[in-house]
């Protein structure tokens, strides 16, 4: 860079014609901080291209492990969790099994037992009424064996003449007593369920 100085200096002679124009071009120096960079060459280019992605990928990857610490010592602790987890559930697993086996089988016993104990329970209803029908039904022959008893007796009384009323009396009573003691013999064989071997007894029994 060159810069023009002019300057004019006075003549010793008294004449101002004979003043003279002095013109200097000097080079001005400049400060080394501001001296002009080299131009670097294609290999010194690459060079120092390859060593900024090289800075730059070690800060990300410094940036990025500081910034994973926390979390890959989160996953080791899960880790650890997780092993106790397994080794508690290997170790208590069998004999929670077990006693889901044998619970179930006790609710399969008890599901056995209250079905014997339905059917044992419907069976005695059953027996229960068929007690209570032989039991009309031996009321109802009672009454209608009584009925009969004594609408015969009426009938034979009132064909026989008026001899005594005392004897009249005593043999209603003794065939009316006869009446109600079969009756009630029959009503217990039909409740016990057994077979009638003799329908009536001997009439001496009731005289």
């Amino acid at each position: 860079m060159l810069i023009a100085c002019c300057s004019s200096a006075p003549s010793p002679s008294p004449n101002p014609s004979d003043q003279t124009l002095h013109t200097q071009i000097t080079i001005p120096k400049t400060p080394s901080f501001l001296s002009p960079i080299p131009k670097l060459s294609f290999t010194d280019q690459a060079f120092f291209l390859l060593a900024f992605i090289a800075s730059t990928t070690s800060v990300a990857f410094t940036s990025f492990v500081f910034a994973a610490v926390p979390t890959l010592f989160a996953m080791r602790n899960a880790a650890i969790s997780l092993s106790k987890l397994a080794d508690t559930a290997r170790e208590e697993l069998p004999s929670t099994m077990a006693a889901i086996r044998l619970s179930g089988m006790e609710i399969s016993d008890l599901t056995l037992e209250l079905s014997d104990l339905s059917q044992e329970i419907a069976d005695g209803v059953n027996k229960s009424a068929q007690a209570l029908q032989a039991a009309e039904a031996g009321i109802r022959q009672i009454g209608s064996m009584a009925q009969q008893q004594t609408v015969s007796m009426i009938h034979e009384r009132a064909s026989l003449p008026i001899i005594s009323l005392q004897p009249a009396v005593a043999g209603a009573a003794r065939k009316t007593s006869r009446a109600v003691g079969r009756a009630t013999k029959s009503l217990f064989n039909i409740i016990s369920g057994r077979q009638d071997t003799a329908e009536y007894d001997d009439d001496a029994t009731y005289m």
